[in-house]
């Protein structure tokens, strides 16, 4: 294996929505790898505006805010301004890994809990053992995201009330470009940061009698999603981007040993 390049010659497919892509293509080329950049899910706001905004507007009857990615921060701070809405000055608030807890400082919110892991299941854990028993929690999240902290605080207990800010939509792989790909062999790793990605990249290469890439998933949810259509995938430690490239690293140190 080279050493300085690990992924010369690997083509890794990047099925993250383009505004998330670039930085996770940059990844793979310092690692000598080829990205493929084909996203296959967009991110629109919620439909529902009227009900979001009187939520947001009832935000000081909740002592937590909890956001699990930074789709949830972007949304959430456009509503936020929308609305004229000031952030309470006591609520506090729970982040799902650095990226989100990085993301909401550059709108002025600092998280006071970070879980260890990062995943819903153990924010919701640690939650569970901070928050009062009358603490009121409010949790931000897309139209497919992870119910796991909502379900977790629920069985804790905890008085957790949910609020979708975004809908995923699923879109074609770069026109159909996708499965021309896969067919001529063109693809060694397919990366899904997110359920919805695994559930778009189904759709678009459905029918597809081409042997399938490696899988590489961010975290154990969006595996399970993949373990439903019948596939195993490699799972990225830690949860994010550098956490794929690491595994896929590993994986071709693996095959080439």
């Amino acid at each position: 294996m080279n050493k300085e390049k690990p992924l010369s010659g690997k083509k890794i497919l990047v099925t993250r929505e383009k505004n998330q892509a670039a930085s996770f293509a940059r990844l793979i080329e310092e690692k000598g790898g080829s990205p493929v950049v084909i996203p296959l899910v967009a991110f629109v706001a919620a439909d529902d505006e009227i009900r979001i905004l009187e939520e947001l507007g009832r935000l000081h009857t909740y002592q937590w805010i909890v956001f699990t990615s930074v789709n949830g921060v972007r949304f959430f701070d456009c509503f936020m301004k929308k609305g004229g809405f000031p952030l309470p000055q006591k609520i506090r608030i729970g982040a799902v890994g650095e990226k989100t807890a990085r993301s909401l400082e550059t709108i002025g919110m600092k998280p006071s809990m970070i879980p260890k892991v990062f995943s819903g299941e153990m924010l919701a854990e640690e939650m569970a053992q901070t928050a009062a028993s009358d603490d009121r929690v409010l949790i931000i999240r897309g139209s497919l995201s992870n119910r796991a902290v909502y379900k977790r605080m629920k069985e804790k207990g905890i008085e957790a009330a949910e609020l979708i800010l975004y809908k995923n939509q699923p879109v074609p792989g770069r026109n159909g470009e996708l499965p021309l790909l896969l067919e001529a062999g063109k693809i060694d790793y397919a990366t899904f940061t997110s359920p919805s990605i695994v559930h778009s990249y189904m759709q678009n290469t459905e029918g597809l009698s081409a042997r399938e890439p490696v899988f590489v998933c961010i975290g154990d949810v969006t595996a399970e999603t993949l373990k439903d259509y019948g596939y195993d995938g490699l799972i990225a430690s830690p949860f994010t981007i550098e956490g794929i490239v690491e595994r896929i690293i590993a994986h071709v140190n693996e095959e080439e040993s």
